[in-house]
């Protein structure tokens, strides 16, 4: 039997103030951590919060380096605790005035293993990053895991690209609006349905005047099934998962297997008036 044990932090964060949400942050991995939990994953742009209208340039000033502090503190946490964790930031990209919507993945060493960055950007997010184009797929001690982020979520695309390079889980960090609650659970468990993976959603809780991150994170397994599931406010999942499920589902459903690629070409083209 093929376990890992993972962890989603719930966090509500206040914007802008990165110091204390990086050291929440922090106190959280440690209590998920201690529970077992040996991949742990944090909201998108978890340590300056989500309100690109509220922060407008100062985005810009918050953004991350890979040699950073922040990932300076969150590489000695991995280290120290012997874990995996998936840090979503505003990174700079090299270019001024420049960053990506991305999250880190940085190993059980503590090292910077890759990034993901966000392809699917959502209202004025095209407006403050760009997008790589590319899906990695990172091979971890428990397995080969993927990153989609939020409005990737939207897309069938990203799920099944990255089950195809062989993701096993893929972790979906994000800050979801309440306005699309409905649907946040239906597409979640529809890309762990259709491609027989994990998909490990961890939302932001914050409740702002005019933008409401509703929580609500969940883990959604290899036959769509819920595994684990948060309502609003700060939280965390810290869940076992069973891979071999994800062969089983395969095996009683070959929805993969039968797939017939040279059929989809259409799929590539932009949506016809």
């Amino acid at each position: 039997m093929r376990e890992v044990i993972i962890g989603l932090i719930q966090l509500e964060n206040e914007l802008g103030d990165k110091e204390h949400n990086l050291e929440k942050a922090v106190s959280l991995i440690g209590e998920a951590a201690k529970k077992g939990a040996g991949i742990i994953c944090l909201p998108e742009l978890f340590v300056t919060g989500y309100h690109l209208e509220a922060l407008k340039d100062d985005l810009y000033d918050m953004a991350e380096r890979p040699d950073g502090a922040v990932f300076a503190r969150l590489c000695g946490v991995a280290r120290k605790l012997g874990i995996y964790i998936i840090a979503p930031v505003a990174i700079t990209n090299g270019v001024p005035g420049q960053m990506e919507n991305a999250a880190v993945l940085i190993n059980d060493d503590g090292e910077i293993q890759g990034r993901y960055c966000k392809n699917h950007l959502f209202g004025a997010e095209s407006l403050f990053f760009t997008r790589t184009g590319e899906y990695p797929v990172f091979n971890t001690k428990y397995g080969k895991i993927g990153i989609m982020i939020c409005a990737d979520n939207n897309h069938p695309e990203p799920a099944r690209i990255l089950a195809l390079k062989g993701a096993e889980i893929v972790f979906m960090p994000a800050a979801w609006r309440v306005q699309e609650a409905d649907i946040w659970p239906l597409l979640i468990r529809c890309h762990g349905l259709e491609n027989n993976i994990f998909i490990a959603a961890c939302n932001t809780y914050s409740r702002m005047d005019d933008l409401f991150l509703f929580g609500h994170s969940m883990v959604a397994g290899p036959r769509g099934n819920v595994v684990e599931e948060l309502g609003e406010g700060e939280g965390m999942i810290v869940c076992k998962l069973d891979l071999d499920e994800i062969t089983a589902c395969r095996l009683a459903m070959p929805g993969l297997k039968d797939r017939h690629p040279k059929d989809y070409g259409i799929l590539c083209e932009t949506l016809r008036d």
